[in-house]
């Protein structure tokens, strides 16, 4: 006769196993953490400008790691061109950063603005960037104070998620 396994026993070693690897992954990981200096980058823009933590120190900054075979990626880019059009003048800077394109290069990201005719910052080749600070899906959004604070980090995209970064990116606009 078998004996059954508690639901309780089997619960506890799977609550182990997650803990196990979310302490692992927050011990390996030189991403972003909310409430502390973003860690130090370089993206260069469809222009060939070099965007730093160092030269949008002052800016609320919004980075968008996101690629054009992604769905929830191209659903989430009318609402990062909204909130460029609507706080772009107070202070904010939302930059498109392709990453894990399947075309490498400038191309993929030049046509997929000029497609949708997208007026804010896009970046390529970020693929080390992510991989460095342990990104593991996208979208994933960084939201930057003024200070260069990491304010807020997101992965996926949903309606709610972008009311959430609106009032967000409102709230460190009008903090100085």
């Amino acid at each position: 006769m078998k004996k059954a396994i508690p639901l309780f026993a089997v619960l506890a070693v799977s609550a182990a196993a997650v803990l196990t690897t979310m302490n692992a992954y927050a011990q390996n990981n030189k991403g972003p953490v909310v409430g502390k200096p973003v860690p130090a980058f370089t993206m260069t823009d469809l222009a060939g400008k070099r965007h730093t933590d160092r030269t949008l120190r002052g800016k609320v900054v919004l980075l968008d790691f996101w690629a054009t075979w992604c769905g929830p990626c191209k659903a989430a880019s009318p609402t990062m061109q909204k909130l460029h059009q609507t706080y772009n003048k107070q202070g904010l800077v939302v930059i498109g950063a392709n990453t894990w394109e399947q075309t490498k290069g400038i191309k993929p990201s030049q046509d997929y603005a000029k497609k949708h005719n997208y007026t804010y910052t896009f970046t390529h080749g970020n693929d080390n960037l992510a991989e460095s600070w342990g990104i593991r899906g996208i979208p994933h959004f960084v939201l930057i104070g003024r200070d260069g604070k990491v304010l807020r980090v997101d992965t996926g995209f949903s309606p709610k998620v972008g009311q959430d970064m609106e009032k967000a990116i409102q709230a460190a606009l009008k903090a100085r």
